[in-house]
């Protein structure tokens, strides 16, 4: 790989990495317009969100392991592939059943891109490089997000809902081309004919190592607060704060460049200091974000700025948390650096299906199911986190 090309690689695994976010963002400012287009209920279209979530989930589980045993490349481009004809689906959906199925199948293509984009930094960087570089491909992805909640939001308000997903399906063709041309074809120690009992290994390894479970729903529960605030954020905006989807678009946008703001903290922290030092701090603005959050519950009335700050302090970490968990994964099984991506983002995404579908159900259109479901995620996100530091001093 020539220079030139090696030095586009960092901002293409980002945009790997983005795929699974931007599918969901991009469309909240449409919700409430897609349901009332498809004639079906809210629930209904909340619900896509929630069998995306759970169709990344599988995907990377699939993903995952199936790469450490037959490569990374071959897989991607597949994936991608199957990403592109399932939104032009979404695009075409007529029903809110039809846009539940072909968000689905749009999920198992996004898994292989959001899955082996992160497993590449362990075949491609030093391990002791990892953090920084998910850190930075975090960042990369976080920018592309920045402006999809309000291009989504315009999209809706000059088209109609259906370009957002035209808009994905060439998002994905970028991504098949740059893959197809930047990145290595880097060989693994790779099964021939790989089999059920593979994938039962790949994990039972990695099930075995130390805190492996710990650090990896310590991401899940940080990332499944967000996830619970996705599901239900623009109905909480729109509906009850009464603003416009344009606004809400901007304040969306406004957690992402929190996010971003954070994990180039993060960043430094790691570099300057060590791994397990920048993930305790992330943790711990957490777990200060979750205490306002515990304290608004309370509230009569939910003051408008107090809900958009706690949950920015809440939402800004979620990503250094996940970039410094998998980090320490990768120094402990870096031979398995696939499966290990694999179970802590599918699990990512189980538990931010679950949450999400919990929150929906809840849901009551005030804030308060929305603060209640961030502030148990974050609560046990911390003492997740907290027994992997009594057990290292045990």
């Amino acid at each position: 790989m020539s220079s030139a090309l090696s030095k586009l690689t960092i901002p293409l695994l980002g945009y790997l990495v983005a795929f699974g976010p931007l599918s969901i963002d991009m469309y909240l400012p449409s919700l409430p317009t897609i349901a009332n287009n498809l004639g079906t209920s809210d629930q209904l279209i909340q619900t896509t969100i929630t069998v995306f979530l759970l169709g990344m989930a599988i995907g990377m589980l699939i993903f995952g392991p199936l790469s450490d045993m037959l490569g990374r490349k071959r897989l991607l481009l597949i994936g991608i592939g199957f990403y592109f004809f399932s939104s032009i689906g979404c695009a075409m959906a007529s029903t809110g059943e039809n846009l539940i199925l072909f968000r689905f199948l749009q999920s198992l293509g996004g898994a292989a891109a959001a899955v082996l984009g992160r497993a590449l930094v362990r075949d491609l960087y030093e391990l002791k490089r990892a953090a920084n570089i998910l850190s930075h491909m975090h960042i990369i992805s976080m920018m592309v997000m920045l402006i999809s909640p309000i291009l989504g939001a315009y999209i809706v308000s000059y088209f109609e809902w259906r370009w957002i997903f035209y808009f994905l399906a060439l998002f994905s063709m970028v991504a098949f081309i740059g893959s197809a041309l930047l990145l290595p074809d880097v060989k693994q120690n790779m099964v021939a004919k790989p089999s059920a009992s593979h994938y039962c290994k790949n994990y039972i390894e990695c099930l075995r190592a130390p805190l492996l479970i710990q650090y990896v729903l310590t991401n899940a529960f940080s990332f499944a607060g967000m996830f619970a605030f996705i599901a239900t954020s623009a109905f909480v905006y729109i509906e009850h704060f009464q603003l416009s989807e344009t606004y809400y678009a901007v304040l969306f946008s406004a957690n992402i460049f929190a996010i971003i703001i954070a994990t180039l903290l993060n960043s430094y922290l790691s570099k300057r200091y060590s791994v397990s030092a920048a993930l305790s701090t992330a943790v711990v603005i957490s777990f200060a974000a979750t205490l306002i959050i515990w304290g608004m519950i309370g509230f009569n009335k939910t003051p408008l700025a107090l809900f958009v700050v706690a949950t920015m302090l809440y939402i800004s970490v979620t990503g250094a948390i996940g970039a410094n968990s998998l980090a320490t994964l990768f120094a402990q099984l870096p031979e398995k650096a696939g499966t290990v991506s694999g179970l802590l983002v599918a699990t990512q995404f189980a538990m931010g299906s679950f949450i999400s579908y919990m929150a929906s159900l809840l849901f009551d259109g005030t804030p308060a199911s929305l603060l209640i479901m961030m502030a148990c995620c974050g609560t046990l996100c911390s003492i997740l986190y907290l027994s992997t530091r009594i057990n290292k001093v045990i």
